[in-house]
This record gives C-alpha cells, structure tokens and sequence, in this order.
C-alpha cells in the first residue's frame, strides 16, 4: 500500500475531540497545512457547520466522507470505529495518555480500572489498524498544558488565583515532564505530513524535566499574581485529598493523587525527536498559556 499523501494537500483528515485542548490548537495547523477538516464534536448541531473552507463540524454519528487520515483527540473507541468504517483511510494518529503507564497499578481502585479500560482500546484500535493495513501512531502525552482546558496546571493555577496558594506535598519530589499542547498538535502534524506513514507507539514528554514542587512554583507564577506555595505534610494532605473528594466538583481527588507528587514520571521519546524532529518547548508557562488563543478560537463552535 503507498501510504505517500498528496503533496499538493487538499487532503481529508477527521478530527475527534475537535474541541479539546489538542483540537483547538490542532484545527489551525491543519487549515494551514492545507489540509480540508471534518472536526467531530457531540456538541456540534444536528446539521454540519462549515466554519472556514477548510474545517466544517459535525456530529460523530453522522455519515462521513472518505478521509485520508485520522487525528484522535478524543476516545479511543470512536477511533476504533472511525479506523473500521472510513474509506480511503491511510494514517491514524491517535493521542492516548502516558498515564497507562504511571496509574495502571495505582492503589485506587478507579484509576486502576479506568487505565485497564484505555489500555484494552488501545490494543482494540491497534488491532483494528493492522487488519485495514492502516499505519497508526499511538502517542501517549504526559501532562498537557497549553490552552486552559487542562485538569492539571491550569486547574491548579486558578486555584491558586482564588486563594493565594497552591498545596502540594512537602516530599513533592518526583519529576515530570510537562508537555504544550500546541507542541502535540505539531507532532500530529509531522505525522501525516511524513514522506512515508510510520507505525510507531511513544510517550511524548515536554521539554523540562522538573520536580513537581517546581513546576508548581512556575505554575503559580503564571497565574498574573502573588502565589504562594503551600507545603503540607504527604498525610496530613492525603487526609485532606479524602475529605475533599467528598465535595461536589472535587471527586476526582485521592490520596493516591498525593502519593504520586513524590514518585518520578520520566520517560524516553527519543524515537519522537529522531523520526520526526519533535522538539517540544521547555515549561515556562505564561498566563497567555491559560486561555484559548484568538486565532484558534476562530476555529471553535461557538454557543
């Protein structure tokens, strides 16, 4: 099969999770690299909405023109689904999370099912593209940041703008590797623009390799103000994790949360750098780094 696309572009990709934080910086790159984009969202109207020549949204469940490739930022199933029924179909890239490989045998119950969960996706949608003689780049982020529309760095950092701190665990100590979600969208990018389709399955880590205690300190000093940083006893603020999980808008909380601020989530994407000249930009985040961008935006549904 030549998987060699169209250098002259005009090329259809389907994007799922159109609206997340990965589709709001990915819809731009694609309209640039003048691709044409069917952006998925359960939120767009019951009829498509073509929001530039080149990107028009529409619901999942309707019928889908043949696409050369594929872009999932969103569940891996509908990929899976999207990968058996779309004619034509060459490349996925599918954004799955490197938390498969950090929480798979987490002390909570939830987080070890959930994982579990992604991880048989995965291998459902690897196998699905292995059938269709379809080339698939699994790529599994570690904590993105970018846009606002994280659960991670810019939940924290409005936290922190509401009550002049940020908690973390004084054994804070475990390093992570924070990764800009524009910089996945132009990984995305350098997959289907490849002379030659790859197979490949990676983490793809930020350009910093700091302790958590750190990245929480540039966390907080991009939130426009004065932050502090709280450190709290590692039991005394799992306790805390327990009780707070009981509040509305705060289930997720656990101590298991706590635990993993000290451990180390390191990893290797050197395949990422050597196959595709990934180079993703070290962790300063500023507050433009906590919001949608205008130009991307413009891409959004809007209402």
């Amino acid at each position: 099969m030549d998987t060699a696309l169209n250098t002259g572009r005009r090329d259809r990709v389907i994007v799922t999770g159109a609206s997340s934080q990965l589709g709001v910086f990915l819809l731009p790159r694609l309209q640039a690299a003048g691709f044409r984009v069917l952006a998925l969202s359960r939120n767009a109207p019951a009829s498509p909405v073509d929001i530039s020549e080149s990107v028009r949204w529409l619901r999942s469940d309707k019928a889908l023109a043949p696409a050369c490739c594929l872009v999932s930022c969103g569940p891996l199933e509908l990929a899976r689904t999207l990968a058996e029924q779309t004619s034509g179909l060459q490349r996925v890239v599918a954004f799955s999370t490197s938390s498969v490989l950090t929480k798979a045998r987490s002390d909570n119950p939830e987080e070890s099912r959930q994982m579990a969960e992604i991880l048989a996706h995965e291998r459902l949608l690897r196998a699905t593209c292995d059938i269709q003689g379809i080339a698939l780049a699994l790529i599994r982020p570690t904590m993105i940041y970018g846009c606002g529309l994280d659960r991670n760095i810019s939940l924290l950092a409005a936290f922190g703008r509401r009550f002049g701190f940020i908690p973390v665990s004084s054994s804070a100590g475990g390093l992570r590797q924070p990764v800009h979600a524009d910089d996945l969208a132009a990984l995305a990018l350098a997959c289907l623009s490849s002379e030659t389709a790859l197979s490949l399955e990676s983490v793809a880590c930020g350009g910093s390799t700091l302790s958590y205690c750190k990245m929480m300190e540039k966390t907080a000093a991009a939130g426009g103000k004065d932050v502090s940083i709280l450190k709290l006893n590692p039991r005394l603020f799992s306790f805390a994790a327990s009780l707070a999980s009981l509040v509305p808008g705060f289930k997720g909380l656990n101590p298991e949360m706590v635990r993993r601020q000290g451990r180390d989530m390191v990893f290797d994407d050197s395949e990422l750098r050597e196959k595709l000249n990934y180079q993703p930009r070290p962790f300063e985040p500023a507050p433009a780094d906590l919001q949608v961008p205008g130009f991307a935006r413009e891409l959004q549904l809007t209402g």
